[in-house]
């Protein structure tokens, strides 16, 4: 990862330092402006990766998947980059600019930046991703207003554009679930991993929740995969429905969906749980003549701030206590599994709540039953 890190630094110091050369060299008016600014947008993307290493050295930070063949991948752009900037600007008039500036940007529209972009403040890391698009759109709008030759200038900008949104698109159906439009396992994991070390970075709490749907098998066996289809989608909806604006829903496999909260103490959590508990119930879809009711099953865990947990122990906790409920008779939640816990607390089995939604007597869902309302 510091290595990954390192490289993106010296990728936009490069850009940086190209574009102010570029500038003072640059017979265009226009054309400088539109230099300065891409230079002064690398010195903060500059800044970007600098605290995001500081946070990684912190052990704040997760590393990322695949990170042996993307280092692979970056050294071979840092060759192609280093050799696209090497040439004296002095040298090159302002058309050359425009070109070797789109292509720079091209070879930096890898999805792996906006991951990286993620890592810096997930849930908030729009104002990022909108800081990036406008530095690309700003060289675009360049090159089509500038470039002294306008069918290629048309043309490269189109490319420019058509890429860095390709990008974007391609990483949004990566990371969703065609069915239900849901976060996969693999959008929702790669969350999951940003907002614990969030968590953990900024000492607020982050919790999760494991939701099943019961008897799913049945729908299935009894009416075809078709109404199986119905059933996820309708759930998905009705999750959609309890959730926060700021919390995270997933489709974690299969008949199990997955949802981050944020912020949310264990008291919220609990509330959270019952509602996931009485939308899903009111959702009903007809077939052959007939009404199809449903419900879930929940866990949930809670990782406290300013303690480093992975992902892994807070689904694994959440998956227990998921599996609790099951036993318990579905169509309720466990009480809330708190993580780490405190060596002081006696263990106790997750207490569960009944059909109802009604929390078992002397569980801590009971006990935040008089929260305020979600």
């Amino acid at each position: 990862m510091q290595e990954i890190l390192e490289l993106c630094i010296t990728f936009d110091t490069r850009a940086a330092e190209t574009y102010a050369a570029f500038a003072a060299n640059c017979p265009d008016p226009e054309v400088v402006r539109t230099f300065e600014r891409m230079g002064i947008d690398e010195v903060a993307h500059v800044g970007w990766w600098t605290e995001l290493m500081g946070a990684w050295h912190a052990g704040l930070v997760p590393d990322i998947a695949e990170e042996g063949a993307l280092l692979v991948a970056l050294k071979e752009l840092h060759g192609e980059i280093t050799e696209l900037t090497s040439a004296d600007p002095s040298t090159l008039s302002t058309d050359q600019m425009l070109d070797v500036a789109a292509r720079m940007e091209f070879f930096m529209l890898d999805p792996i930046f906006g991951e990286l972009l993620d890592l810096l403040n997930p849930g908030s890391s729009t104002p990022y991703h909108e800081a990036y698009s406008h530095h690309v759109m700003r060289l675009v709008s360049s090159i089509e207003s500038r470039h002294s030759r306008g069918d290629v200038a048309h043309f490269l900008a189109r490319v420019l554009a058509r890429s860095f949104h390709d990008q974007q698109r391609l990483a949004a159906l990566a990371m969703h679930d065609p069915l239900t439009g849901l976060y996969n396992r693999r959008g929702f994991y790669t969350y999951a991993r940003q907002w614990s070390s969030w968590s953990a970075r900024y000492d607020h709490p982050l919790g999760v929740l494991l939701v099943d749907i019961d008897h799913f098998k049945t729908i299935n066996d009894r009416f075809g995969h078709p109404a199986g289809d119905e059933a996820l989608r309708l759930v998905a909806t009705a999750l959609g429905q309890a959730v926060r604006t700021s919390d995270v829903v997933g489709r974690y496999g299969g008949d199990e969906f997955s949802i981050l909260a944020p912020e949310a103490d264990a008291a919220e959590l609990a509330l959270l749980m019952d509602r996931v508990l009485n939308v899903v119930r009111d959702a009903q879809f007809a077939v052959e003549g007939e009404t199809v009711s449903l419900s879930v099953s929940v866990g949930g865990a809670l990782m406290g701030g300013g303690v480093p947990v992975s992902p892994e122990e807070l689904f694994a906790a959440a998956d227990h206590a998921l599996y609790v409920a099951k036993d318990s008779g579905r169509d309720r939640a466990t009480a809330v599994v708190e993580i780490p816990d405190s060596s002081s607390r006696p263990e106790q089995a997750p207490s569960a709540t009944t059909p109802s939604g009604m929390p078992a007597l002397g569980s801590p869902a009971a006990l935040s039953a008089s929260s305020p309302a979600w």
